[in-house]
């Protein structure tokens, strides 16, 4: 069976899409609008970063021979993990590797008018000299291959200028997003993040509660499915999912009357049937004594006819029993062990029958109908697995319940009927049918009596083959009567 995805799992995928997708629109919204300042954005975190390290570069090098200032730029190079470069005016290369400057690059260096930058005073004795001016830092991607360029303003003097003039310290680095230098993800992570968190915490109690409720109304059904109308569905939403609750309440209660009405017909009819059922049979039996030879075998065929709706409407009178209300039924403590005994004593007819249970086992159950139970099981059994081998009754604890099982060696059910089996009046037509003496009604008796009991019972085919029908009661307490 392909696995499928819960709900809830289906809708968390749903938000990180939806936010996924609001990011995607973000970022082109950025990329529209902010147009050439979209350098900006992406270096704003960075920003006070990579424009602190380039005033303290720019005031070394203030303080450094021209000779000199390609050691300090690959210092500087190795310490931040980019390459940095100094320029003066539109492009002059003074400082670091040499490099063949991408058209772009050398655009973005000639912007603006070339001036002079005012020099600063002379720093008070005992002070240290005070950082040069510079100007924020702008971007430049290149391709083939793939290159970031980061270039920041700053006021340069140099041996014949007295006067400082613009400078510019380029740094370049293949990566950026992936570049601590260029780029620290830890705000961006904590603000995704912060968006996930405040996100769940609005989403998740929507969620569970959509998810508690549709499970709620999940075992409701399950439970009227297999003809059990009691359900609690509670009536705190009063959105369309309560609408949806209350609207399976009233159809649980209305079906449970169908159904308590359908079986209390039956039973009022198979009532009325058995008397004159009885007077039939009377009739026949003083009229058999009268007749000879071949009326005798008309008025047999007929009292056997008879026979069979008398059976018929006494099966129909304990189905309708077996159908009450559970809190019509007394519950008591029954020895397991002892009740499948004697049912075997009486029905088995000669078929080896093997019994494997706890003699201390002991459920809460209405005797007479554990009893029918067991008896239309294993009367099952022997009719028609009865020539092909022994039949297994067992008995085990399984928590807090006991589970009965009855198995045979027959040819056992087609997989389709399983799930139908336990209908009145179902009988499969290969292998069970009236012609075998079956009405349809003997495991839809057992169905009713176990419910009523507060058990269930299901069946299956064994390997290779056979049928195994299993019941599972509430084991007995201490205190039951």
């Amino acid at each position: 069976m392909k696995r499928r995805l819960s709900l809830s799992t289906k809708i968390l995928l749903l938000l990180l899409l939806n936010l996924t997708l609001l990011a995607i629109v973000f970022a082109i919204f950025v990329r529209v609008q902010l147009r050439l300042e979209l350098e900006s954005f992406l270096l704003a975190p960075a920003r006070e970063r990579i424009t602190s390290v380039s005033r303290l570069l720019a005031l070394e090098l203030e303080d450094t021979e021209e000779s000199k200032r390609n050691e300090l730029l690959a210092r500087y190079s190795a310490a931040h993990g980019v390459t940095f470069y100094l320029f003066r005016g539109e492009g002059e290369q003074v400082a670091g590797p040499d490099v063949n400057l991408p058209e772009e690059v050398r655009e973005r260096l000639r912007r603006g008018r070339f001036r002079h930058l005012p020099s600063l005073p002379p720093p008070p004795a005992g002070e240290e000299a005070a950082l040069p001016p510079s100007s924020p830092p702008f971007l430049v991607v290149t391709g083939n291959p793939d290159m970031y360029w980061v270039g920041v303003r700053i006021p340069l003097r140099g041996p014949t200028s007295p006067e400082p003039v613009r400078g510019t310290i380029l740094i370049s680095s293949p990566r950026l997003l992936t570049n601590p230098f260029f780029f620290d993800p830890k705000p961006w992570l904590g603000a995704t993040a912060a968006v996930l968190l405040i996100s769940f915490l609005c989403w998740l109690p929507l969620i569970r509660g959509i998810k508690r409720s549709i499970e709620q109304m999940k075992q409701a059904a399950e439970r009227i499915a297999e003809g059990r109308f009691d359900v609690r569905i509670p009536a705190s939403r009063g959105d369309e999912i309560g609408q949806l609750g209350s609207a399976i309440r009233r159809m649980a209660a209305r079906l449970e009357g169908f159904v308590q009405g359908q079986k209390r017909f039956l039973g009022d009819i198979a009532h009325e049937l058995c008397s004159p059922l009885a007077r039939m049979q009377l009739a026949l039996a003083i009229l058999e004594r009268k007749v000879q030879g071949s009326q005798a075998s008309s008025i047999a065929d007929l009292r056997e006819e008879v026979a069979d709706m008398s059976s018929l409407v006494n099966e129909l009178l304990s189905f309708s029993k077996a159908g009450m209300k559970t809190a019509e039924v007394r519950l008591s403590n029954v020895n397991v062990a002892g009740a499948i005994q004697r049912v075997v004593d009486r029905e088995a007819n000669g078929t080896p029958v093997h019994v494997e249970a706890d003699p201390r086992l002991e459920v809460t159950a209405e005797p007479d109908y554990l009893h029918r139970s067991l008896s239309n099981l294993i009367r099952n059994a022997v009719r028609y697995a009865g020539q092909e081998g022994k039949i297994e009754v067992s008995a085990n604890s399984a928590g807090k319940d006991v589970v009965i099982k009855v198995a045979d060696n027959g040819p056992g059910i087609p997989d389709e009927a399983l799930e139908q089996i336990f209908a009145p009046f179902y009988r499969v037509e290969d292998s069970r049918d009236r012609r075998t003496g079956g009405t349809g009604l003997g495991l839809a008796i057992v169905k009713s009596c176990v419910e009523a009991c507060q058990g269930t019972v299901s069946c299956r085919n064994r390997i290779p083959t056979g049928l195994e029908v299993e019941i599972r009661l509430p084991a007995a307490t201490h205190g039951n009567t």
